[in-house]
């Protein structure tokens, strides 16, 4: 169980307990916002590392296989929810509603492919979902306008705003790549001889 991989994976959830407590109502500032978008960022790249390392290290588990998706979605779901609770709210709740309806119908589609026996590759839209999710939700967390300096230039960039527009695209590609899992999954059913 204690294999770099599954370190890395226990590490990202833990992080989510910080992250809560720094957009916590009452506790929330444009301080703590710039943490917890720092700490969704690292812990969306042991999302890539430990995938990588498990692979390249011959170190792929039962127990990563299991706490590597759980890991994603509870990172994603728990951290939208958190932020609806803020003023505005901060993402709106049709976003949440889509994504969570993506996600357990996918997870009810892939335990229905296993009973059957059938195996569907993640495709390159889930991996695109994920890398958008996690920079539109950094940018989310963030939230506040900030100016950043280029060379000579400063330029004020609403974080808030920009995370929006990531998160929507990142909201397409969940929602065209569950539909190809469907569409995958009725193929590979189709073709699987009667028994």
């Amino acid at each position: 169980m204690w294999t770099l991989p599954n370190v890395l994976t226990l590490a990202r959830l833990a992080c989510l307990p910080l992250i809560l407590a720094l957009v916590w109502p009452g506790i929330e500032s444009r301080t703590t916002c710039v943490w917890a978008g720092i700490i969704y960022a690292i812990a969306g790249v042991t999302d890539l590392l430990d995938g990588m390392l498990a692979r390249r290290l011959g170190q792929v588990t039962v127990i990563g296989k299991f706490l590597d998706p759980l890991s994603d979605k509870l990172f994603y779901l728990v951290t939208m929810l958190a932020l609806l609770q803020l003023p505005g709210p901060r993402i709106p709740l049709w976003i949440v509603m889509i994504v969570l309806v993506r996600e357990l119908s996918i997870t009810g589609l892939r335990a229905i492919a296993v009973t059957e026996g059938i195996v569907i590759a993640a495709g390159e839209g889930g991996k695109m979902k994920t890398t958008f999710a996690t920079i539109g939700m950094t940018l989310l967390l963030a939230h506040y306008p900030f100016v950043i300096q280029f060379g000579f230039a400063a330029v004020q960039i609403n974080f808030h705003v920009v995370g929006l527009w990531v998160t929507y695209v990142s909201v397409a590609a969940s929602v065209l790549s569950g539909l190809g899992y469907i569409k995958g999954f009725a193929t590979a059913l189709k073709a699987k001889p009667a028994t």
